[in-house]
């Protein structure tokens, strides 16, 4: 797998760093190949290719059927990659858009500057924190289902449709109805349009779920930090009743003995199953820390060929 190249594990035997020696380009990684690593280690850290947010955002296009995006966000050189800028303060763990109804398949990071003092992305393996939850907390994650409610202001809800709609509608055409048809049929979420023009939420999810390319469980949510952009919303059980403290406690035990920082170096690449993994970050101590990020929906040809190749060998 990825032979041409020279392969270590990130940390603890998880992950996994790829190396070029020669600064040579992403095109000449097999795609499937990529993905397969994907698969088997979680997350996947692309070190000394000739990277840059053009190079970056082609490698993203080039595995994915949709590029998503979070509406807080400026687009930066092109419509793919967006600038991580949320404050300076640590972030906990969460999935990718894992409080709204729009969870991309994949995230990807860019670093064009690294920090020069702590600073890291924080990073923790869904399928291991699963395993350190009590028999009674997994029995409950996957009996009960959680949810996210919330209101989502006129202009983030309509530059996302706008988005995912390829463009082929301003945001001055976008309605209630363009929501709905590009929210996923399999999604559970209850929408209602307010006289303000924002729309309020109530989206429905498990906490704990097979990924995107096999049958084990992670625990990968967003209950720990659902919100830095917007509004936080009301999480709870589908039955009402709330995450309690012992319950949270619990989580945040488990997570945080699995949980792993990426030390950026300039040019570095990362790719994460966002099905599996949840990421956050520390405390940012240098404000010149320059990390670029994307979201997006993998190729169903590619996952296809992947879980082919890996079924029945993925990392528990």
């Amino acid at each position: 797998m990825l032979d041409s190249f020279a392969t270590t594990d990130h940390t603890d035997g998880k992950g996994l760093v790829v190396t070029a020696g020669d600064r040579a380009g992403f095109d000449t990684i097999d795609r499937v190949e990529l993905l397969t690593a994907l698969a088997e280690h979680g997350y996947v850290l692309l070190r000394g290719f000739e990277s840059d947010p053009t190079t970056f955002s082609a490698l993203i296009q080039s595995v994915s059927s949709r590029i998503t995006l979070d509406p807080a966000r400026k687009f930066a050189g092109g419509n793919v990659a967006q600038k991580i800028e949320a404050g300076l303060v640590p972030q906990g763990l969460h999935m990718e858009n894992g409080a709204t109804p729009w969870v991309p398949d994949l995230v990807w990071f860019y670093c064009e500057t690294p920090a020069k003092v702590g600073s890291q992305t924080t990073i923790c393996d869904g399928l291991y924190a699963w395993e350190r939850l009590p028999e009674r907390t997994q029995e409950l994650f996957l009996s009960t289902r959680i949810t996210f409610a919330r209101p989502m202001p006129e202009d983030k809800w309509k530059n996302l449709v706008v988005r995912l709609l390829d463009g082929a509608k301003t945001a001055d055409e976008v309605t209630l109805d363009d929501l709905f048809a590009v929210t996923d049929d399999d999604v559970d979420v209850k929408y209602q349009l307010r006289p303000d023009g924002s729309v309020h939420y109530k989206y429905y999810t498990y906490a704990a779920h097979t990924t995107l390319f096999g049958s084990d469980i992670a625990f990968a949510n967003s209950i720990l930090t659902p919100s830095v952009n917007y509004e936080p919303p009301v999480i709870e059980f589908e039955d009402g009743r709330p995450l309690d403290a012992m319950l949270m406690r619990q989580v945040i035990e488990a997570t945080e003995l699995e949980t792993d920082e990426i030390n950026w170096h300039t040019g570095d690449v990362a790719l994460v199953d966002n099905s599996r993994l949840m990421h956050g970050r520390r405390k940012i101590r240098d404000p010149l820390r320059s990390l670029y990020n994307a979201q997006s929906y993998a190729r169903e040809d590619l996952v296809g060929a992947v879980r082919d190749l890996t079924s029945g060998h993925q990392a528990a």
